[in-house]
């Protein structure tokens, strides 16, 4: 017995006209029909299920394994009419293509099929020329028809209807209006400029974004985005000639106008470490009417300010991430990257010259040896940059004096290396890391000894009470990074190191002699310690440290280049001969400064792209940009992005950020990383309410936390308890760990 529901390809006999229909077309026009569904979309698996929802066969000729189109069982005759029409009109339709491409041959006209297969597409073409564009730009226009308007017409009367299509006509007729409007708006925007970024050479992008676009709609979508990176493009090429041009970093010194006046004396003072040169600087200031005291830490600045202060002479201090002013001062100490170019003094110190050769940081010292606005600078440093202070001497063409100091005590490398247990009080060990730094204590509080700590994430106040707690006796031993070697009063017997490498920001390196020298030289003090020794403890050999002392540092050789970096002012003046305020674009405009033949090279811009990136993304004024462009921030720590990121958003939504949306109210059970992060968040915070006292309203609040978290944690490094690592990375048992990590040199 036969299924009365399946669906056979069975059709009435007498609908001959359906019967001979193309399957495929009859399946496509009739699944475009609102009531005609499918099983799967009526939620069914078969067919003979289809009767008790009322749906059944459609009925016609469909295609094989596409036969499971459904209808209302009491519409089946009404839509089987319905198709039948759409189908005719389909056949209208093809024989209407057929006779179009006949008529229509030689005209501007022509039909073409559209995705209703009842309905035709008229598309009109024309051809707009311009001046200075190499071809014309094609532009059509189409609109919809339904077969059945233009099926009985003869193709005389085809061609004039189509022709003369109002519709058609106005439509194309805008489409050429809008796209001259288009150019000509292109053309007043260029101008007549001299250099090669004229019209003409804007319409060869034109002409190749124009192909095998028609619709005036995509084609001026195409235009706009290729107007947007010409004119990026040209703003790019006009700021890197402007920069050449006008700022020369070949002859960075002019960038100085006040030094240049001055003509300046240099003194280079140049020893190991405890030779002296710090103290004969310091009384070179302390005679000067006025002078200025850079350092490369703020801990050493505040040093110096309390130094002189204490002997009589009133000094104030001045960072990025601290103010001190002291009534009456004339002297200033603070560090280097804050250096005023603008205002002239009697004497200035620059310490630690030899960082002219670091990859971060260089830039502020030749700015500081180029710039600084004094009649007489003193330059104090490892004795390895002695030829490259006399060839930026001779650059500038300023006479320079060396004065030549000796160690105060000998210092003798141990011929051997140590091991934990013969560690003593008094010892100074150095690691390279935070994470070295930790590791350390915790074997040595593992030994019974107590451990002070230093390393350059601890804010200032907490360095010198991890140093007043090794010079009283407190702590057994200091465990340092090499922030040791940048005039830190830890007077010390021994020097060991825990490594002979350390990672630079790009890759781990082995130290060089520079280095080495500057470290191990901390141990011995005159007066305290009569003879220093130096070694390595745990890894590395007597024969290794010896290897690294001979070998030549070849970021000091006589012919190493001098780093350079644009300074807000150089930015802003950009910006405004380019007209843009798109900070990645000043920056890159600096990029490729000429400084081919000079003493000078780019510095590495990276970290000022970075932060032009999240700068460009908010809607903030060009000073606004520049200001929070130079922030100190290491936008690659997430502790600082977090911070610089609720920055922007204050100033850019006009809001105040108060401190203690940053810093929680209890500081109790904190480890010491997120300490360090609270505390360097406190330096940023106070940097940026210097520039925007609005949105950062805290600022005379910034001290007092700062100073509570120093303290919690010195409590914290001052424990015996040995630190807690974080819990490891999610993953199953016995997970492999990761054996690789950054390169080596």
């Amino acid at each position: 017995m036969s299924n009365p529901i399946q669906d056979t390809g069975d059709h009435d006999d007498g609908d001959e006209a359906l019967a001979a229909a193309d399957p495929h077309l009859v399946h496509d026009l009739a699944l475009a029909h609102p009531e005609v569904t499918t099983l799967a979309a009526a939620g069914l698996a078969r067919m003979i299920d289809a009767e008790g929802r009322g749906l059944v066969p459609l009925g016609l000729p469909l295609p094989k394994g596409k036969r499971d189109l459904l209808v209302p069982a009491e519409r089946r005759d009404a839509i089987r009419l319905e198709i039948g029409g759409r189908i005719d009109r389909a056949h209208r339709r093809d024989a209407l293509l057929a006779q179009g491409r006949r008529a229509l041959d030689g005209t501007r006209t022509a039909l073409l099929s559209a995705e209703d297969r009842t309905r035709v597409r008229a598309v009109r073409t024309d051809e707009l020329r311009w001046p200075g564009l190499p071809l014309p730009v094609r532009l059509q226009a189409s609109r919809s028809l339904d077969a059945l308007e233009l099926s009985d017409l003869g193709d005389a009367e085809l061609a004039g209807r189509l022709e003369h299509d109002p519709a058609l006509a106005g439509a194309l007729d805008d489409s050429l209006s809008r796209v001259a409007a288009a150019l000509r708006a292109y053309a007043e925007e260029i101008g007549e400029p001299a250099d090669d970024w004229t019209f003409a050479a804007f319409a060869d992008r034109l002409t190749r974004a124009a192909r095998n676009r028609f619709d005036a709609d995509d084609l001026l979508d195409r235009w706009e985005r290729e107007h947007d990176q010409w004119r990026r493009d040209r703003a790019e090429a006009r700021g890197r000639a402007y920069v050449d041009r006008h700022f020369d970093f070949a002859r960075f010194e002019r960038l100085f106008p006040v030094a240049r006046g001055l003509n300046r004396k240099l003194v280079l003072v140049i020893g190991p470490t405890n030779s002296g040169k710090t103290h004969r600087a310091i009384g070179a200031l302390k005679s000067a009417r006025d002078g200025v005291y850079l350092a490369p830490l703020r801990l050493l600045a505040l040093e110096v300010m309390e130094r002189l202060n204490a002997e009589g002479t009133p000094t104030t201090l001045v960072t990025g991430e601290e103010e001190i002013r002291t009534p009456g001062a004339r002297h200033t100490a603070s560090t280097i990257e804050v250096m005023d170019p603008d205002r002239p003094v009697a004497v200035a110190v620059i310490d630690e010259i030899q960082m002219l050769a670091d990859p971060d940081r260089g830039w502020a010292w030749t700015a500081a040896l180029m710039g600084v606005p004094a009649e007489t600078v003193y330059i104090l440093g490892a004795p390895e940059v002695r030829p490259l202070v006399e060839r930026a001497a001779a650059h500038l063409g300023e006479p320079l004096e060396v004065v030549e100091l000796d160690r105060k005590t000998p210092l003798t490398a141990l011929d051997r290396r140590l091991d934990w247990p013969e560690i003593e009080p008094g010892d100074a060990l150095i690691a390279f890391s935070r994470r070295e730094v930790h590791s350390v204590r915790d074997t040595l509080l593992a030994r019974g000894l107590t451990v002070a700590t230093v390393y350059g994430a601890l804010a200032p106040a907490v360095r010198r009470r991890e140093a007043a707690r090794f010079l009283s006796g407190e702590a057994d031993v200091v465990v340092a990074t090499d922030a040791i070697g940048m005039g830190l009063n830890l007077p010390c017997r021994r020097v060991l190191f825990t490594a002979l490498e350390k990672f630079d920001g790009t890759a781990i390196r082995p130290l060089t002699a520079t280095e080495v020298k500057q470290i191990a030289g901390r141990a011995g003090r005159f007066g305290q310690f009569e003879e220093g020794f130096y070694g390595v403890v745990a890894r590395g050999t007597p024969a290794q440290l010896r290897q690294l002392l001979e070998r030549p540092d070849h970021r000091l050789h006589p012919n190493a280049p001098l780093s350079v970096r644009p300074t807000r002012a150089m930015l802003a003046r950009l910006a405004g001969h380019i007209g843009t305020q798109e900070t990645r674009l000043l920056v890159d405009c600096f990029a490729d400064a000429a400084v081919a033949g000079s003493p000078f090279r780019l510095s590495d811009l990276s970290g000022l792209r970075r932060a032009a990136l999240l700068l460009d993304a908010r809607r903030l004024s060009l000073s606004d940009r520049l200001d929070l462009l130079l922030a100190p921030a290491d936008l690659e720590d997430p502790a600082d992005a977090k911070v610089y990121a609720a920055i922007l958003e204050a100033v850019e939504a006009r809001e105040t950020l108060p401190l203690g949306r940053l810093i929680p109210p209890r500081l109790d059970g904190l480890e010491a990383d997120l300490l360090e992060g609270l505390s360097r968040a406190c330096d940023l915070y106070f940097w940026a309410a210097r520039k925007f006292p609005d949105s950062l309203p805290d600022r005379d609040h910034v001290r007092a936390t700062r100073d509570a978290i120093g303290q919690r944690l010195s409590e914290r490094l001052a424990s015996r308890a040995r630190r807690r690592e974080p819990p490891p990375a999610a993953g199953f048992r016995g997970a492999p760990r990761k054996r690789f990590g950054p390169k080596r040199r």
